[in-house]
Formats: C-alpha cells, structure tokens, sequence
C-alpha cells in the first residue's frame, strides 16, 4: 500500500519525519509549504502562517490534484488541518486508487459536515475541542457510511511532538494503527 501523509498547519517537521520512519511502503508527504523543513515556533505563528500561504481551500485543492492522479492504491493519513483537506478532497475524486482515509483531529471537519464518504474514512478525535462539541460532531459523523469516529482520552495535536499537547503514550499507540493499515 502506498501512502499520502497530509500535515497539520506545523507542515513538514522533525517530529512528522520521525513518523514516516516508520510507515512501510511508499509515502508521500503533502504540506502548506513546498515540503521545506519547519523549525519549532508556536500554534500561533504557524496558524498565521498556514492562513496566509495556503488556506484551508487551497489545501483541499492541493490534496485533490494529488488523489486525482494516483495510480496505485493508496491511503490517506491527514492530521488535523491536513484531515479536514483529505475529508473534503476525498468527496471530490473519482480516483478508484484512493482506497481509504484516516484522519486525526480534523477541527475543520465540523464545517463540513454535510459531506459523504466515497472511500472508508476513520477519524479520531480529542476528548474536547476548544471551538466545537466533539459529541456532536461524531454523532453527525457516524451515521455516514463508511466512516468510523474514535474518541480518545488525549487533546488536539497529540501526534505531534511541537504541540504542547503532545502525548507519547497516544503517539505509541496511534503510531501501531498507522502501520497496521
């Protein structure tokens, strides 16, 4: 199987590196910012800077020309901004070789709520989100086929070691799902 690794509004770090250490098979990597290494700074600064160089709909277009020319089958692994892209792109290709979607933490998601699966689509949530209920937006989640919503006891950003809610317990295990996919 191959893999897309989408990222989080951090783009391409030392701590996401690490995780492609440990993925079998092809990966490819799909960031804000041209797959150049980012050094360690704030949620804030790299909100502002995810804000003012991509966007949200430029990453669902980014990630969409990248599903649309796929041509062997691969899964999607997205964390949070990189989720919500993956979940709005996923409805959009036609591509057959897109063969499934794992999202963490996708906050963005809860705006888009009216969008169906075309491929199995697993996300996994923090125990709470500062901007939304994440109740809420499971239940209206689950009831889609084909997805799957986890809730964890951990906070937003928990696979990634430059958020202050980093938790190695939860990377350990989430790291397992990912390299059983």
């Amino acid at each position: 199987m191959n893999y897309i690794i989408v990222s989080d509004i951090y783009g391409v770090t030392a701590p996401l590196v690490r995780l492609l250490d440990i993925m079998q098979g092809n990966t490819e990597v799909i960031d804000p910012y041209k797959g150049e290494l980012q050094p360690l700074d704030s949620e804030e600064y790299y909100y502002n800077k995810f804000i003012n160089s991509c966007g949200h709909d430029n990453y669902v277009a980014k990630l969409l020309n990248v599903f649309n020319n796929l041509t062997e089958p691969t899964a999607c692994i997205g964390f949070s901004a990189g989720a919500s892209a993956a979940w709005r792109a996923q409805l959009l290709t036609g591509n057959p070789h897109l063969k499934k979607l794992i999202g963490f933490y996708p906050s963005q998601i809860r705006n888009h709520l009216d969008i169906a699966a075309k491929v199995p689509c697993t996300f996994i949530f923090p125990h709470t989100e500062m901007h939304f209920n994440v109740d809420e937006v499971i239940s209206a989640l689950a009831s889609k086929s084909q997805v799957t919503c986890n809730k964890t006891p951990f906070l937003h950003g928990f696979m990634n070691a430059y958020s202050t809610n980093y938790n190695v317990k939860a990377y350990d295990e989430y790291c397992a799902l990912i390299k059983s996919t």
